[in-house]
């Protein structure tokens, strides 16, 4: 189909009309290289989320462990007493190692700390307070101060 028109100079313009079935004929190639630009970057930023939140949890789950660990000494020095406030760093599963220190704090108050080293290089200490055992008393538990905190 044509329509015509005139120019102005008094001519007719000859102008082809579009059929509706040439508009809806499909994507151009531009076009569907555009979309999949885009859904590649959107991809993209995805699978770097993930990696992220992957990244995140392995060093939760590594800091957690390091955490039980600390506890587990912190439990057994209290029920072992003096005699596994003394031990060397003993290594642990997973690459951890925990060492166990004991220093004077105050007349009659001992400071032990727990460190917990990680596989990657961080580590994590737990401290508390205790009472100096008496001589009178070997082999007695350490106790741990009225509202003392960990």
């Amino acid at each position: 189909m044509e329509s015509t028109g005139r120019l102005g100079l008094g001519r007719p313009v000859v102008r082809p009309m579009r059929s509706s079935m040439t508009s809806e004929r499909g994507l151009t190639l531009l076009e569907v290289m555009v979309a999949l630009v885009v859904l590649s970057l959107v991809a993209l930023g995805y699978l770097q989320l993930f990696q992220g939140s992957h990244r995140l949890v392995t060093a939760a789950r590594e800091w957690s462990r390091a955490v039980a660990y600390a506890e587990d000494a912190s439990e057994r020095a209290r029920l072992s007493g003096p005699s596994l406030l003394g031990t060397p760093a003993e290594s642990l599963p997973g690459g951890f190692r925990r060492e166990i220190t004991s220093r004077p704090w105050q007349p009659g108050l001992r400071l032990v700390t727990v460190t917990v080293f990680l596989p990657a290089g961080g580590r994590f200490s737990l401290d508390w307070l205790t009472r100096d055992q008496p001589d009178g008393q070997p082999g007695a538990a350490p106790q741990r101060l009225p509202g003392g905190e960990p």
